[in-house]
């Protein structure tokens, strides 16, 4: 095999092999995802490209690469052993609606075996085994035997394993194939066995096919929904609304009493209503479901139907609808039919395939190693480590700790860095990055560390990442949020050694609860609480703060459930209007503030409001914020029209497009102008910008400020809606 010692060196591998093939690079993105509400931070390489998955246009092409630094805290329980990290590097190429399967697969292999020197005999993959909904990836396997893959390498896997996405309830999905290299020391076996610990993953190509969504659902009117009174069937439509879709009230006659009967039950947000009463055509009629389907661009397999006369059922069965059901009168088989159907996968407009392989754990692998702390990328972090602690990595009873450390102070050091500047905090990205700085300050204290130490080991996070010149240039904001978060948390640490002298007074077992409250209000480790105890020779009642840990496990499931309802990212109606009122704000503010350096320094969109951060020394007066919400508004009635050009960078620039500072953009970029004729310069706004926006400004609507608050020294922020 090629001997691969950095990731700098994987890189360049990677990034030349790619260009060879006709792949435009482009820079890692943000760790703090822009207008994308779903999550909190850039989790796989997929969240900055949302939008041309999705069917827009790419400035730099069809064929992207890139390496993009990632954080997930979702294993953060997991870090410690020897292949977990917070934060990581993922090698990725797209094809965007370009090559499929055979040529992906062929390009992922020439670069493992041709470019990486992986031996055949060491290499065995892995794709999708089929389900009742999606066939059988017959054509990925084929591929893989082509290229001499032996059929005993190649299993064939669920969904579990070997399916990618949606990111929510719906979105872009598809069947991936994963590729894996032996690391055990005896001899490869010839049969693949993936439960086996010795294969590790090194690679995976997500094939995006489908999109999986909600079928829309045609509901019969009089019999079904309400009687020959129209009065409402309250329990079936509380059924039917519990699935949140999109209903058409499929009816012969009488349409203007339907729609008035469900617009008056609150339940008017999703509803239309169909009916070719004027034409004399009804639902027994096959014509019927055709100039429905026409009317709302709907293929038949796009709909479920339930009625309540089985010559209307038939006639939609001729026309190729066959997700029906004879309503009976039994709501609860209306229930059942609809969970069973109404989510489904249907062939994707544009077909993309996205490979995704960690750098971390391929250099692992490709240099003999079981230890991801072992290589070139924590091995400088590792040293500093046991520097500061006079304690050595090689001691099995310090490996966990050590890895910790170097793992949450690295993953703090990336946040910290990042353009948007995140600081520790109780909410959102902040809360995290409290999180991991104080986790990894209880493990210092494990290892003896007495001193503020956090800081030294980010100077020795940095050299590592020479490519990331945004660490470089903010070291001094690094090294003291570092450092004054050490400050903060050791004074909590003190109470809590109190709280514990307290707890173990005349007891024999330091309970459950009261560990976990060590833990969950203090900052303390079970290690720790179990090391006190020790001194005091106590025991520690392990199994009662499982359960407490568990619970408190579950609590968080479910509280950051809502985060990951809506995919990756929204590009709703609203979320548009919302996405160029941001622009109008941002050039208000330097307008009306009368300071042309005031830049973005964040935003975040969700369908209910926009949050824009920016530079700027002090609270803004009333008087200000009521001129800058006219001004938004004033654009908005002007009706200006807005357009999308793409350009070289450097052009965009001169051209007076606005970018938010200190971001990394791609030699070509989108440039979204709000034009403007009565502006000198032609425009009101231009910036770089991914998208989507609306075509015009009226389409926007009022335009509310509902806050302007600080966020940190220097930093401004404020909440709009639009009405």
């Amino acid at each position: 095999m090629k001997q691969v010692k950095t990731r700098q060196e994987l890189i360049k591998l990677y990034l030349d092999f790619y260009k060879s093939k006709n792949h435009k690079v482009i820079p890692s993105a943000s760790l703090i995802p822009e207008n994308d509400p779903t999550v909190l931070f850039t989790t796989a390489g997929m969240h900055p490209l949302v939008p041309y998955i999705l069917g827009q246009k790419h400035p730099l092409g069809k064929r992207i690469v890139d390496v993009q630094k990632c954080i997930r805290t979702q294993d953060i329980n997991e870090v410690g052993d020897p292949v977990h990290n917070t934060f990581f590097e993922m090698l990725g190429n797209w094809s965007l609606g370009d090559y499929w399967k055979e040529e992906a697969i062929k390009f992922t292999f020439e670069f493992h075996t041709k470019i990486l020197g992986i031996p055949l005999e060491k290499y065995a993959v892995s794709v999708f085994k089929g389900d009742n909904l999606v066939k059988r990836d017959e054509e990925s396997a084929k591929v893989w035997l082509s290229l001499g893959i032996p059929k005993d390498k190649i299993a064939y896997l669920g969904k579990d394993d070997n399916w990618w996405g949606p990111a929510g309830e719906y979105g872009p999905c598809g069947p991936d194939t994963e590729q894996f290299f032996w690391t055990g020391k005896e001899k490869a076996p010839k049969k693949f066995n993936p439960k086996d610990k010795n294969w590790v993953e090194i690679g995976n190509d997500v094939l995006m096919e489908y999109n999986k969504d909600k079928r829309v659902i045609l509901v019969d009117g009089m019999e079904c929904l309400y009687d020959e009174n129209f009065k409402i069937n309250r329990e079936l439509l509380d059924i039917i609304h519990s699935f949140n879709s999109h209903y058409i009230l499929t009816i012969n006659g009488f349409k203007e009493k339907g729609r008035n009967l469900v617009k008056n039950t609150n339940y008017d947000t999703n509803w239309e209503a169909f009916s070719l009463e004027e034409r004399g055509i009804k639902k027994d009629d096959p014509k019927y479901f055709k100039i429905l389907l026409e009317k709302f661009n709907l293929n038949p397999d796009d709909i479920l139907y339930f009625d309540h006369s089985k010559d209307n059922i038939n006639s939609a069965n001729k026309f190729g609808i066959k997700n029906t059901l004879l309503y009976t009168g039994n709501n609860n088989k209306v229930k059942e039919f609809m969970g069973k159907n109404l989510l489904y996968y249907k062939k994707a407009s544009q077909k993309n395939v996205d490979f995704g392989g960690g750098v971390e754990r391929t250099l692992t692998v490709l240099n003999g190693l079981d230890d991801i702390y072992l290589t070139t990328i924590f091995q400088p972090i590792i040293k500093e480590i046991e520097k500061i602690s006079n304690k050595i990595y090689s001691k099995e009873e310090n490996k966990k700790t050590m890895r910790i450390i170097a793992d949450h102070i690295k993953a703090a050091t990336f946040i910290l860095g990042d353009p948007r500047g995140i600081k520790p905090s109780n909410a959102g990205q902040g809360y995290v990055l409290r999180r991991l700085i104080r986790r990894a300050i209880r493990y210092g204290k494990l290892l003896g560390i007495k001193d503020n130490f956090t800081g030294k080991i980010a100077i020795s996070v940095i050299p590592v990442y020479p490519d990331y010149p945004e660490l470089k240039q903010n070291k001094a904001f690094i090294i003291n949020e570092l450092d004054l978060e050490e400050t903060r948390f050791n004074q909590t640490l003190q109470i809590g050694l109190k709280k514990f002298s307290e707890i173990s007074k005349s007891k024999k077992e330091i309970s459950g609860k009261d560990a976990f409250l060590l833990f969950q209000s203090y900052g303390f480790p079970i290690e720790m609480t179990e090391e006190l105890a020790k001194e005091k020779k106590l025991e520690v009642n392990i199994s009662d703060y499982n359960k407490e840990f568990e619970k408190h496990q579950e609590l968080s499931r479910t509280s950051s459930a809502g985060m990951f309802k809506s995919g990756l990212a929204d590009n709703s109606e609203q979320t548009k209007k919302l996405h160029t009122a941001t622009h109008l704000l941002n050039e208000a503010i330097r307008i009306i503030l009368k300071d042309s350096n005031i830049k973005q320094k964040g935003s975040n969109i969700t369908p209910e409001r926009l949050r824009f951060d920016f530079n700027f020394i002090r609270k803004l007066k009333e008087e200000e914020v009521g001129k800058i919400e006219n001004l938004v508004n004033e654009k908005i009635k002007e009706e200006l029209n807005v357009t999308k050009e793409e350009m070289p960078l450097t052009q965009a620039i001169k051209s007076g497009a606005q970018g938010e500072f200190g971001m990394k953009y791609p030699d070509i970029v989108s440039v979204y102008t709000i034009t403007d004729k009565k502006d000198k310069k032609g425009f009101f706004s231009k910036e770089i910008c991914t998208g989507p926006h609306v075509s015009n400004t009226k389409e926007i609507g009022h335009f509310k400020i509902i806050k302007e608050e600080s966020v940190a020294a220097g930093i401004r922020r404020i909440k709009a809606v639009v009405e």
